[in-house]
C-alpha cells in the first residue's frame, strides 16, 4: 500500500519549469467521492437484512437468558478462582447488545428528522456516534474496574486535524470518538475496517457521515488510498480524519512478519526502521501520505495509548482488562512543521510514529 501511495502522489506533481499544459489528474483526483463510495443498495440491503435481525435476537436471547448465564458464568468463575472476569464479560456482552439494540430503534427517526438539510443530517449521526461511543466504552470501563487517565485532548480537538491512532485493540476505535469528539465536539471522519460493517450501528452511522470502510488485503490499491485521501477535502474548524495507519491490530508476530516482509522486498532501510519498532507496526504510508496531501491546512494529531494491549476478545475472556490502568496522549503537529517534500514527510510519518512507540514504552503499566 505505501508503494502504491507514492506513486499516486507523484502522478499529481506539478511541472512548474515547463509551460505545457498541467499533467492529467492523478488517480486520488479522478477517483471522486461518489465513484469510490458507492455500494450497491442490494449489496448493502442483503447485508442488513441479517445483520440487524441475528443483533436484536441476540439482545433478546441475552435479556431473557441473563439469570442463567450469568449463573453458569459464576459457576465457572468459581472453578477457575479468577475473580468475576466471566460474570463480567455476560454483563459487558449484555450491554453492548443493548447499546445496539436502543441504536438501531433510533435510526429511522434520526433519518426522518435530518432529511432535506444535510448539515442537521451530520449533526444527528455524529450525536449518535459520540453518544454510542461513550456508552459501550464507558460501560467497559465500570465493569472491569480500568483506570482511565488522558493527557492533551483538548488541544488535539480543534479542527481540522489528521489523528493518527495505535491499534491494539478493538476497543482502541473508541478511543477518539470519546476523548475528542464525544467531549470537546470535533467531528470525526472515520477510515474503518470493513469488517465492522458487520456491526449495524457502525454500518448505518458510518454511511451517513463523511467516512469510508476499506477491505484489509484488497488488491486495489489505488482505489482504497483514493478513499482515505478523498476524506481529506474540506475539513472545517470542527472536523478532523481518523487514521489507524499500522493498517490492522499489533502484535509482535505481526510486527516480525511485516519486518521479514520488508527484508525480502529488498527495502532494506524500511525493514530497519521496522526492526526498531518494539510496541506499533510500520505505518502504512500510501493513504496516510495521500490524506496529507489532500487535507492541505490540517495539523497532525498522534494518539498513544497504554493499557489495551490484553484487550483481544479471547484476553479479556482471560481477565486481561480487569483493573488495568488505561493510559492515553494525544499531542498535535502543525502544518507548519510537516515537511512539503514527500519522501521528507514519509520519514518524519516514521520519527513521528517512533515517538509513539518510545512514549509506549515508558508508559507501559
Amino acid at each position: 500500500m505505501g508503494a502504491e501511495g507514492r506513486g499516486s502522489l507523484r502522478y499529481g506533481a506539478v511541472n512548474r519549469s515547463s509551460a505545457a499544459p498541467s499533467r492529467p489528474p492523478s488517480p486520488i483526483a479522478r477517483l471522486t467521492r461518489l465513484e469510490i463510495d458507492r455500494e450497491r443498495r442490494s449489496v448493502r440491503f442483503a447485508r442488513r437484512s441479517v445483520t440487524v435481525p441475528v443483533y436484536l435476537a441476540s439482545f433478546l436471547i441475552n435479556t431473557v437468558g441473563a439469570p442463567l448465564f450469568l449463573a453458569v458464568a459464576l459457576l465457572a468463575d468459581l472453578a477457575r478462582g479468577r475473580g468475576t472476569v466471566l460474570v463480567r464479560c455476560v454483563l459487558g456482552l449484555w450491554a453492548y447488545l443493548a447499546v445496539e439494540a436502543f441504536g438501531l430503534l433510533l435510526f429511522l427517526p434520526l433519518w426522518l428528522a435530518g432529511r432535506g438539510n444535510r448539515e442537521r443530517r451530520l449533526a444527528l449521526h455524529h450525536w449518535f456516534a459520540r453518544v454510542w461511543a461513550r456508552s459501550i466504552f464507558w460501560s467497559l470501563v465500570r465493569l472491569f474496574e480500568v483506570r482511565v487517565a488522558v493527557e492533551g485532548a483538548a488541544e488535539a480537538a480543534r479542527g481540522p486535524v489528521i489523528v493518527f491512532c495505535r491499534h491494539v485493540s478493538p476497543v482502541d476505535n473508541l478511543l477518539a470518538a470519546v476523548f475528542l469528539e464525544g467531549r470537546h465536539g470535533l467531528r470525526l471522519r472515520w477510515v474503518m475496517n470493513a469488517w465492522l460493517a458487520r456491526d449495524p450501528c457502525i454500518d448505518f452511522v458510518g454511511h451517513r457521515v463523511t467516512s469510508t470502510f476499506l477491505t484489509v488485503g484488497s488488491r486495489e490499491g489505488p482505489r482504497q488510498i483514493a478513499k482515505v485521501a478523498a476524506l481529506g477535502e474540506n475539513l472545517g474548524p470542527r472536523d478532523g480524519v481518523l487514521v489507524f495507519p499500522e493498517g490492522g491490530l499489533f502484535t509482535p508476530r505481526r510486527l516480525a512478519r511485516a519486518v521479514a516482509r520488508l527484508r525480502r522486498g529488498g527495502g532494506g532501510e524500511e525493514a530497519e526502521r521496522a526492526a526498531a519498532f518494539r510496541n506499533v507496526l510500520p505505518p502504512q504510508l500510501g493513504g496516510a501520505l495521500a490524506l496529507l496531501e489532500r487535507a492541505e491546512g490540517a495539523d497532525v494529531v498522534f494518539c498513544a495509548h497504554t493499557g489495551l494491549e490484553d484487550g483481544s476478545y479471547r484476553a479479556v475472556l482471560a481477565g486481561g482488562l480487569l483493573r488495568r490502568q488505561l493510559r492515553v496522549a494525544f499531542w498535535r503537529v502543525p502544518r507548519a512543521d510537516i515537511p512539503a517534500d514527500v519522501k521528507a514527510r514519509g520519514d518524519w510519518l516514521h520519527e513521528q510514529w517512533r515517538r509513539v512507540d518510545d512514549w509506549i514504552e515508558r508508559n507501559a503499566p
